[in-house]
C-alpha cells in the first residue's frame, strides 16, 4: 500500500491510507502488510522487544501465527493479536512503549517510510507511551482517528465493533484528526481529557479539561470497564490482563 501524501499540518505530512483493518485481510494471506520491499536488516533497530507476555499473544510470520513470549523481538510490519486472556508489553528504541490487551489486533510500524508512525491499531484496547520530541513526532493510526504526539505522551484507546474510537490522554498532549473525514485543524486533547471519534461523524468540537466524565458509550464500557489514571503517589500497577493504573478518586478517569 503506497501512502498518498495529500496535505501538511505544521510541517508534518498527513498520510491518508486505507483503513488499518483492511490490512488485516491482506495479512491473513501474506503475513505482513507491505508498502514496499523492506530490508529487515536495516530496520532491525526499529523492532519491538517483548518485555512481558501472558496468555494468548501471537504474531503473523510466513502466513502463520506464531506465539510471542517474553524476550522476543518483533519485526516491523507484523500483525500482533491477543486472545481472550492475552496481554503483552513492548518497548522500542527511543523510549516508546505499547501494551496490547485481550482480544486486540494491531500492526507494528506498518509504514516503514516514517519512523514516527508506530502503530496501526485495528481493534481492541491498547495503551501507548509516545516518546516524541521536537522535530520527532510520533503517530498512532486507528480505523477512525489519527493521533499525533509532539511531546512525551501516554494514551489509552479502545475501538468498538463499529470502529468508534475512544482516546484517553493519561499524560502529555496529543492532536487528533479524523481518519475518514479529514480536517485541516486537528483537535488538541490534553492530559486527563478524553475524546470519542465516530467513523461517520466529523470531530465537532474541541475537548475541554475534564470532559471525559461526560462521555458515555456502552460498547466501549464492555471493552474496557476498568479505570485509567495519570499518576500520583497512590498509583499501583495491576498485573496480567487488567494491567491498568489505579489511583485516588480525585484524579481517576473512568471508562463508563
Amino acid at each position: 500500500m503506497v501512502a498518498t501524501r495529500v496535505k501538511k499540518w505544521e510541517g508534518l505530512e498527513t498520510c491518508v491510507r486505507p483503513p488499518a483493518f483492511l490490512c488485516l485481510l491482506l495479512i491473513a494471506s501474506s503475513a505482513e502488510c507491505h508498502q514496499s520491499p523492506v530490508d529487515f536488516g536495516v530496520m532491525q533497530p526499529y523492532e519491538a522487544h517483548v518485555v512481558e507476555a501472558t496468555g494468548q499473544v501471537s504474531r503473523f510470520r510466513d502466513a502463520q501465527a506464531w506465539a510471542l513470549s517474553t524476550g522476543e523481538q518483533v519485526r516491523v510490519q507484523q500483525l500482533i493479536t491477543t486472545g481472550a486472556d492475552g496481554y503483552a508489553k513492548f518497548v522500542v528504541a527511543g523510549g516508546s512503549t505499547f501494551e496490547i490487551f485481550a482480544n486486540s489486533r494491531l500492526v507494528f510500524r506498518q509504514n516503514t517510510a516514517a519512523v514516527g508512525d508506530l502503530l496501526d491499531v485495528i481493534g481492541g484496547r491498547v495503551r501507548v507511551h509516545l516518546q516524541a520530541a521536537i522535530g520527532q513526532p510520533q503517530r498512532v493510526f486507528t480505523p477512525s482517528a489519527i493521533v499525533t504526539a509532539r511531546q512525551p505522551s501516554t494514551i489509552a484507546l479502545a475501538i468498538d465493533e463499529d470502529n468508534a474510537v475512544r482516546i484517553d490522554v493519561l499524560e502529555g498532549e496529543i492532536a487528533v484528526q479524523h481518519a475518514l473525514l479529514p480536517n485541516n485543524t486537528p483537535t488538541v486533547v490534553k492530559a486527563i481529557d478524553a475524546i470519542l471519534i465516530q467513523p461517520d461523524q466529523a470531530i465537532s468540537r474541541r475537548v475541554d479539561r475534564g470532559s471525559l466524565y461526560r462521555y458515555t458509550m456502552k460498547p466501549l464500557h464492555d471493552l474496557w470497564s476498568s479505570v485509567t489514571h495519570t499518576g500520583g503517589k497512590n498509583t499501583k500497577e495491576v498485573t496480567g490482563n487488567q494491567k491498568l493504573l489505579a489511583a485516588n478518586s480525585s484524579r481517576v478517569c473512568e471508562w463508563f
